[in-house]
């Protein structure tokens, strides 16, 4: 059967990381909450559609982000 990484790149394996996802889409802005500690935290948004996502989530739109785009 082969080794496990020859397995997974025969099956084009992504893990959760490398999979495409708000967190890696050209519309896509991470927002402060301005909370007092410790409730204030960073979330996202989508700025092409204007509501709050979350870093696994995708749309029929995604665009990668650009190389060097943070």
């Amino acid at each position: 059967m082969g080794t496990i990484q020859s397995r997974k790149m025969a099956v084009n394996f992504l893990n959760a990381v490398q999979r495409p996802g708000c967190r890696t889409c050209q519309h896509s802005q991470q927002v402060y909450v301005d909370r007092m500690p410790p409730y204030d935290n960073a979330g996202m948004e989508c700025t092409r559609y204007g509501f709050k996502v979350t870093a696994m989530a995708i749309c029929s739109q995604h665009l990668p982000a650009r190389a060097g785009t943070p």
